[in-house]
């Protein structure tokens, strides 16, 4: 049995590390290296290890359209709140699971992912420009920044752009040493990188689930994300794949179980990126997973 195979294990070890250790010292080092070094490799592995595919383009026009659709469709249900939650619920609502739970749906019930990859890479490639419009329009006309150094802004938006850096870096890399490139080493690289979002995220539930009730996660942010995730979702990227001619029952159903999905767990790295509340974050996600893997399940059961 290799590495590979113990992925799921890793990944809630990881979680439940990050609960329990817990501490001043780990939340700054962690949220440093999501912010300056995670993310950014996450991209530069991803397309140094795929390269840019001319192949995957309907999959990728079908993402851009269904991500700035659901953008402007949770924008206007969003209208009438503050923008500090407002944030939380756009990247929450649009930005979901791409990797490691529809992965391991499909390979346990279909034995086979790879359209699913081409989603993940997809929305991977957007959600950088998307999280970057979603903060511009949420932040228009005001002054965001306070008490700070000409030199802190340099690195507040430095650390927004190295995403887009090391994707460009990465895919060009990959026609350069590609042929020459060791995978399995690259795959060990990107589940550590995972693993560390999960710590980030376990430390998140730590310091939220004390305070959980149930009236505050049916409130009208978390509403619109439930709906947003498990309704709106799967429907909107339906229409887009008919719409654009694509009847393969083997991509709709990968590209459908993707759309199901709840949010991604790396939304609490972006949010904290650019200011948004991270506590709507983790409790959507917490309570959006097991619903999310259900549905998904039942679909493919019935598909």
């Amino acid at each position: 049995m290799d590495i590979f195979q113990l992925q799921g294990l890793f990944l809630v070890l990881s979680a439940i590390l990050g609960y329990f250790l817990h501490n001043r010292l780990s939340v700054r080092i962690v949220s440093f290296v999501n912010n300056w070094i995670n993310l950014p490799l996450i991209f530069l592995v991803t397309y140094l290890q795929r390269g840019f595919e001319v192949s995957d383009a309907k999959i990728f026009l079908t993402s851009v359209i269904y991500n700035f659709l659901m953008f402007a469709i949770v924008l206007y249900l969003t209208r009438e709140i503050e923008p500090f939650i407002r944030g939380a619920v756009l990247i929450n609502s649009i930005f979901m699971n791409t990797i490691n739970l529809p992965f391991s749906i499909l390979l346990a019930f279909r034995g086979n992912y790879e359209i699913s990859a081409t989603v993940a890479v997809a929305m991977a490639t957007l959600r950088l420009p998307i999280a970057m419009i979603i903060f511009t329009y949420l932040n228009k006309g005001i002054s965001v920044i306070h008490n700070t150094t000409n030199n802190s802004i340099i690195r507040t938006n430095l650390s927004r752009y190295l995403p887009v850096i090391t994707f460009l870096i990465g895919g060009s890399l990959h026609y350069i040493v590609g042929s020459v490139i060791n995978f399995d080493v690259i795959n060990a690289i990107n589940l550590i990188l995972i693993l560390i979002v999960l710590y980030e995220f376990g430390y998140q539930i730590r310091r939220v689930i004390g305070e959980m009730r149930i009236k505050d996660v049916t409130s009208k942010p978390y509403m619109i994300i439930y709906i947003s995730r498990i309704l709106i979702s799967p429907i909107l990227i339906f229409l887009i794949l008919i719409s654009l001619g694509i009847t393969s029952k083997i991509i709709i159903e990968q590209v459908m179980v993707t759309a199901i999905m709840a949010p991604a767990i790396t939304n609490v790295v972006w949010a904290r990126v650019y200011g948004f509340g991270t506590e709507i974050i983790v409790k959507s996600t917490l309570i959006l997973t097991p619903i999310s893997t259900i549905i998904a399940i039942i679909f493919l059961i019935l598909y």
